[in-house]
């Protein structure tokens, strides 16, 4: 059977089923073997699907919450995008996918961006944010952050789950290591940034795993016990037991060969390594403490991991956890919607920890196809996930998003990615650096002045010095309406409403204030890319 006999034979299926009803009955016999897995896990994709889909339904009907209109197939482009590969769709992209009629189009469009090389960059960067921030806050640090970033962008092109980028990093060398390999400063690609961003302390260590891969703040008891707080100081301390070989000094361990035990500063008292959760300790006869403690947190039956990854996903969608803050849950701090959160970390199990699957779920949600727009009073609390929270751009963001709207291709040497942040890219990186939450993030004056006055902006509303912009000024099928068109699809991702035309025509027909109309045009241009819309994810 050919591919496109494949596909026929697929879509044949998919439209004589609704969603979640597909049995494997259905599958044709004589589909090969990966054809055919390819198919099931579509459909058991599908089911997850409409499982959170069912779940969201019955938490809005309980709570008299009424989502808001679906997201226009420009909104959704603009967004998937952005929350997947980092950067605003191109022109061509954006026409061509809302003058599709094929009904699957955004379930496509998601799986076409996770094939992307983008999709490695953007959540590498992601995640040099997340687990590593000390290197964008530390000048010392930079460039660590970089090796990172690198590693991170190797292994997901490799295919890597996310399991085994957990485990690489927590077991990553140290400066301390004796008989194992040691950093290596000079590495093109390096995993050691983790320790060396917590000081190869391993307390910093410890609360640093345990915060972003269990989802359990336990640094609160780090210096004494809190009344009502469920994890103790002794607690705290076991469980950074298991990094004492990070540094065996710091550790003060009696014993540098066991170093599954580490005393309390300030105390008499040393303490074994244990899980905070009760869950007994099965020592290795070889290998090291924290290679335990990742076999306990990686385990199928091990709920904090699954629970907190899918948590920290549906977070980077919607800007809001499902859990938030996402790391501190308890009574007062429960999963707003725990079955959608349940179904996310069954199926990450299933899939041997595989980040793709949570985001081809996530993005084919209900919730995430829904507009920005508050049409009912309801939609008011963003938790309750009724409309698409607005999400301010990181520094990558927008560096490539500017990149995509103005055709600029950068000279910077390739290794500049890898290794720093030089350049005009640098300069980004740099200047709109931030750890702020997505939903709360305000540009400052410093930032507003790059965008409007910095010579990069102005140099791409330049019919000179653009290519996206001298190609639209000479092109001789393009009336006045359509290369305002072109410029709102390729700033904005969408077409210009009547008045906007209306308004903008005008203006440059007119020829602006200099009666120059490629100068008015550059106007308006500069204006899309300066205004809130360009620079917000909605």
């Amino acid at each position: 059977m050919s591919a496109s006999q494949f596909r026929l034979a697929v879509l044949a299926v998919l439209a004589s089923t609704s969603i979640g009803s597909a049995e494997e009955s259905f599958l044709p016999p004589v589909l090969p073997a990966a054809a055919a897995l390819k198919f099931q896990e579509e459909t058991q994709l599908q089911r997850l699907v409409a499982r959170i889909d069912a779940h969201l339904d019955t938490f809005w009907k309980q709570n008299k919450v009424q989502p808001t209109d679906v997201a226009t197939d420009s909104e959704y482009l603009r967004r998937v995008s952005l929350d997947v590969v980092g950067q605003i769709p191109s022109v061509g992209e954006v026409r061509e996918f809302i003058d599709s009629r094929d009904p699957h189009k955004r379930a496509r469009k998601v799986e076409e961006l996770l094939n992307r090389s983008a999709y490695a960059n953007h959540f590498a960067s992601t995640f040099r944010r997340e687990w590593v921030p000390q290197s964008f806050e530390n000048q010392q640090l930079f460039f660590v952050g970089t090796q990172f970033e690198a590693w991170v962008r190797k292994r997901l092109r490799e295919g890597a789950r996310m399991d085994e980028l957990i485990r690489e990093m927590l077991n990553a060398p140290t400066l301390f290591a004796r008989g194992r390999a040691q950093i290596d400063f000079n590495a093109e690609y390096s995993a050691s940034a983790f320790l060396q961003a917590n000081e190869f302390k391993p307390e910093s260590v410890a609360a640093s795993a345990s915060r972003l891969f269990v989802g359990v703040k336990l640094e609160c008891a780090q210096c004494h016990n809190h009344k009502f707080a469920p994890i103790k100081q002794e607690q705290f301390w076991e469980q950074a037991a298991f990094f004492a070989e990070v540094q065996p000094t710091i550790a003060n361990i009696s014993d540098v060969n066991l170093k599954r035990e580490i005393k309390i500063p300030d105390t008499t008292k040393v303490v074994q390594a244990k899980f905070f959760d009760g869950k007994q300790v099965s020592w290795k006869a070889s290998g090291s403490p924290r290679e335990v403690f990742t076999d306990w947190l990686l385990e199928d039956t091990n709920p904090y991991f699954a629970r907190n990854m899918a948590n920290r996903m549906w977070a980077h969608f919607f800007g809001y956890g499902l859990i938030d803050p996402l790391d501190e849950p308890g009574d007062e701090n429960q999963s707003i919607i725990p079955a959608v959160q349940d179904e996310l970390a069954k199926a990450f199990v299933e899939s041997k920890f595989d980040l793709k699957l949570l985001i081809r779920a996530i993005a084919r949600s209900k919730a995430y196809q829904l507009s920005s727009r508050k049409t009912h009073e309801s939609q008011s609390e963003p938790r309750v996930f009724a409309r698409m929270p607005l999400k301010g751009f990181s520094a990558d963001q927008i560096f490539d998003s500017l990149c995509v709207a103005t055709g600029f291709q950068s000279t910077d040497q390739p290794n500049q990615r890898r290794f720093g942040n030089f350049g005009i890219r640098g300069e980004f990186m740099t200047r709109f650096a931030t750890t702020e939450r997505k939903t709360e993030q305000q540009a400052s004056i410093l930032q507003a002045l790059t965008l409007m006055n910095g010579s990069f902006v102005n140099n791409q509303t330049n019919v000179e010095r653009s290519r996206v912009f001298a190609a639209v000024v000479d092109a001789p099928f393009l009336n006045l309406d359509g290369k305002i068109e072109t410029l709102f699809l390729a700033a904005l991702s969408r077409k210009p409403t009547r008045e906007e035309a209306e308004k903008y025509s005008s203006y440059v027909g007119r020829g602006g204030v200099n009666g120059d109309k490629n100068k008015a045009l550059a106007d308006v241009f500069w204006a899309l890319l300066n205004s809130s819309e360009f620079i917000l994810n909605h």
